[in-house]
Parts: C-alpha cells; structure tokens; sequence
C-alpha cells in the first residue's frame, strides 16, 4: 500500500540547484520560480570490466579514475587535457553568450552584442564556430586514443541521441567546462521530476498563461496562409493571438497541417521533407517498486547509473546501453517508508517495426513486452542481486505506450540528423555552417516551432531553451534586452547576459525588423514598425496562444 512516484523523463540534471548555465535553471530564474532538489556527486557505471564512478565537480577525482581504469593511464590524462586545450576556446564562448540571448531574427545582433568583447581577445573563436555545430568525433579522433576516454567521451554525449560520433561539439562544451568545478552536482527534483513542469506551469500562470490539459489537437488552421490557431479534437478552436508554437516532433507537427489543391510550393517540399527525416528508435521503461528491508546499497553512491553489457556494440543498442535511477535514496517522499522506487530505461534506439505489428493487452503483446525489458532487470540485477525477490509490482512501458502517451510519431525519442551535414530546412545558418536541425521558423507564417528536434537538440534543458528561443524571436528586440538586463541582476552568474551599451546601439539599427515580418499580425504591422511594441501584451478579445 501507499503512494508510489515514478520518473518517467530524464534523471540526470546538472545545475538545478543554484544559479549555472543550465539553461533550464536560468529559465527557472527568470521566471522568479524555485525548485527544490537533493544533490548528489557522482554517476555510476556497470560495464564488462566491473563498476566504476564518475566523479563530478573533481578534476583530480576524474584524473584519479583515468589512472585507475584506463588502459594507459597517464596517456588518457594527457589527451584528456588536451583535449581540453583544444576546445578551451569554445568553451569559454558559454560564458560570454548564452543560448537565452538566442533569437532568430535581425535582432540577434542586439542580443548577443555583449559577447563581442570576448570574440576581440579570442579572434581564433570564428576558426572553431563551425565546429560548434560540426560532428565531434572528428576533434575525438584527432587526439584521443585510449579505448576508456573514448568510451567515457561516448557516454557523455549519447543522452542527445548520438555518441561522439554523430553527436554536436556543442554537446561537450557544457561538460568540459562545468562538470569539473567544484560546485558541479547532479540534481534530484524533490517530488520527482514531474516539479520540472510544476515549476515552469506556475511560471506560465504568474504571467498571464494558461496550461490547458486533455486538449489534443487535431489541426493547425490556416488562413491566407498564416497559422491563426488549432482545432482540438474534441471540436474546440483556440484562436492565436500573435502565432502557433509547436512543441511536437517534425513527423507530428506536417500531420497537423490539412493539405490543399493550391498550397504554396514551398510548403509542401517542407512538410514532404520534414515527414521523412531520420528518427531515432522508442525507449522502453521498466518501472519497479521494492521492498527496501535489509536491503544494503553500501557499495554505491549515487542514485543514478549507466550499464553498458559491451563496449564492441553500439551505445544506440537498446539491448546494450540502458539507465537506471533509484530516486528515493535522496528523495523519501516518493514511496512508502521502507521502499524504493527505481525507473529502467533503454536507450533511444528500440526498433518500432517489431512492435507495430502487436496488438497491446495481446498475449504475444505481453510476452513481448517482458522478452525486451529482460535487459533491463539484469542491468538492476548488476546493483541489486535480490531485485526479483523484492519486487512489490512492475510496469513496463513499451514503444507503443511511448507514442500514445506522448503522442510522437512512431513512439520516437526524437530527430536523428547526424552532427557534419546541414539538415534539410535549417535556413540560412545552413549554408554558412553544418547546422544538424530543421530551422524552427516555417514556410507558415505565424506558425513556429520548438522542442527537442530543434536546436539545441534532445534533453529537457535543451528543449527548454528552444522554446525560450522561439519566445525570444516572437517578441521585440526591446522587450528581449530588457528580459536579459533583468536577468542579469538577479545574480552574478548571470551578469553576462546583459549585452549592455553595445546591444543597446545595435538595437537602433535592427528593432524595425524584429519580429520578423511573417511573425507580425496585421494590426502589428501597420505603420513604420520601428518603435517597440509590446508583443506579450494580452488582448482580452482573442484567446490565448496554445503550444502543440
């Protein structure tokens, strides 16, 4: 008996517990908004040769781990160093421009104006911008050779989808840069990670939003070609006052848009090429409840691990590579005392082909269903020998229950455009770098997008930031700069998002075309559209904006 809480998301935060570079914790502040959390300072490992810690917030402890388990000890140290080096520059960019100055129109050139001190003493960081967005195992391959870093750098990265190969540069920067302070921790919300929502939803109120649950929608409505709101399926019509922001994946997002005879060109070669985009596997989910009594967890740390049963296979296995968090060794309030609650996961590459063909609550629906989560009991087996004997009762969530829960295409755990290449409908970045992702601006005028098939690509901190992106390009450059100078105050941390003096000179030349033309309403755009308009102004006489 009891209540029982499970995490269903992501585990592994960084950040969450006082102001960083998380872009989730600096929306968190913004919004004036607090979470609270248990910090934990480790990640374990359970590999072929044995168990093993990541120690976060000790670059001794990290060169201490490398002289213990690597092949060549010394030599991995040195190449991890150097590869340090290599994108020290990179690096430091994090702190001299964050992902919320973003904006995808003229305004940017505001916005992202403070960082121009830090570009004129690192002259070399316009060299290494393309190789931000460029496939990272081509800088690992470069200086790397010691099989354990190698391996470790794979984990790092394979939360986006990708191990080093495949996988942005970007995606390392953050971890080079602040997994080895000493304040870096890993972070459990406490209630579980359902808070993320909580906290962002009570910011969304405080401001005039409205969260509305159960309102699937069925349609995107377009008028003379804008995006002017959405259908829901149970026949509702939400009008949109300043534009359609959808939050679905690509291949969901073109569903939502009807066809017709006399649709632009353009619009349909996007909704053709963003239907076909590769995608990554489903996730499969093993939930358990345990009797906790006796139970000794003396020989680990942390509450949240990796298993990997061979380094031979790919990471994106998701027979090979799989996750599992125990909660409740930080947080009591998540079971019955006496009990724990731990979520088992694959990675992001279970096949959907084999599934679609089941019928759920079939016989060989079931059988399935056990068959491909006996990975992920042995992975908990690796911790807790006795877990089968403990059990108290099981869920598992299959691919299918992924997609109808989530509603994502094909239960999918998001877009799979390797890092080296422009995506198809990356826009005008895409010619000048090698931008792995559909531009978040559409065909549609009044229709954006975000989420984690946009940049900065999958995780809740980054799907965070996409959407703090689209809110940014939605609104005038005045009301941007003056989010970030308040930002800015708030702590010191945070000083360098204020472009100050140089932003607000470059405002004078770009403010006439932010937001851009297609985002504009028609009343917006009447008149000169140089002198700022508050566009998060509520109109009473139109109802609110819904995200997909």
């Amino acid at each position: 008996g009891g209540k029982y809480s499970f995490e269903v998301g992501p585990s592994i935060f960084e950040g969450l517990d006082r102001p960083s570079l998380n872009p989730l914790r600096m929306i968190f502040d913004i919004l004036e908004e607090t979470m609270p959390v248990k910090t934990y300072k480790g990640l374990g490992y359970w590999t072929p040769s044995g168990y093993w810690r990541f120690p976060i917030g000790s670059r001794e402890g990290f060169e201490a781990l490398l002289m213990e388990q690597a092949e060549d000890g010394p030599k991995a140290i040195k190449e991890w160093n150097q590869l340090r080096d290599r994108l020290k520059t990179l690096g430091g960019s994090t702190t001299a421009v964050a992902l919320l100055n973003l904006r995808q129109d003229l305004g940017f050139l505001a916005t992202t104006a403070g960082a121009l001190p830090f570009v004129a003493t690192h002259p070399d960081v316009f060299a290494d911008l393309p190789l931000t967005f460029d496939d990272l195992s081509k800088t690992v391959d470069e200086i790397v050779t010691v099989p354990f870093l190698r391996n470790f750098i794979d984990t790092m990265c394979i939360f986006c989808g990708f191990p080093a190969k495949g996988a942005m540069t970007a995606h390392l920067l953050y971890i080079l840069e602040r997994f080895f302070e000493e304040s870096a921790a890993f972070c459990v919300p406490i209630g579980g990670t359902c808070e993320l929502g909580e906290t962002l939803q009570r910011g969304l109120e405080k401001f005039g939003g409205k969260l509305q649950m159960n309102a699937h929608v069925e349609e995107i409505l377009m008028e003379d070609g804008r995006a002017v709101g959405v259908k829901l399926k149970n026949g509702n019509v939400v009008r949109a006052r300043k534009a359609v922001v959808s939050n679905a994946t690509p291949f969901d997002t073109v569903k939502l848009l009807k066809k017709t005879e006399d649709e632009p060109k353009k619009l349909t070669e996007w909704r053709d090429t963003l239907g076909k985009l590769p995608r990554h596997g489903a996730i499969s989910h093993l939930f358990l409840a345990i009797d906790a009594e006796g139970l000794d967890l003396s020989h680990i740390q942390d509450p949240a691990h990796l298993v990997v049963q061979d380094w031979d296979r790919s990471l994106q296995d998701s027979q090979n590579l799989c996750s599992f968090f125990i909660p409740s060794i930080l947080d009591k309030s998540l079971c019955p005392e006496g009990k724990h609650v731990i979520h088992v996961y694959s990675s992001g590459g279970e096949p959907y082909e084999p599934w679609e063909k089941l019928k759920p609550g079939s016989e060989e629906y079931e059988a399935y269903k056990k068959e491909r989560v006996e990975v992920l009991w042995r992975a908990v087996e690796r911790c807790i020998p006795d877990v089968r004997d403990r059990l108290e009762f099981s869920i598992i969530g299959s691919p299918l229950a992924h997609e109808a829960f989530l509603r994502r295409d094909r239960g999918t755990y998001g877009l799979a455009w390797a890092a080296g290449s422009s995506a198809p409908q990356s826009g005008l970045l895409g010619n000048f770098l090698p931008f792995p992702f559909p531009n978040l601006k559409t065909p549609v005028d009044g229709l954006l997008r975000c989420g984690d098939s946009c940049f900065p690509g999958i995780g809740t901190p980054s799907a965070a930031a996409s959407g703090a992106i689209a809110a940014n390009t939605m609104t005038h450059v005045d009301n941007h700069l003056k989010l970030l100078k308040e930002a800015s105050e708030r702590d010191p941390m945070y000083s360098f998002l204020n472009p100050g003096p140089l932003g607000q000179g470059y405002k004078l030349l770009v403010q006439g075309f932010t937001p851009s033309a297609e985002l504009r309403t028609e009343r917006f755009a009447v008149g000169a559209g140089v002198a700022p308009v508050d566009y998060t102004a509520t109109d009473p006489n139109v109802s609110e904006r819904i995200d997909l």
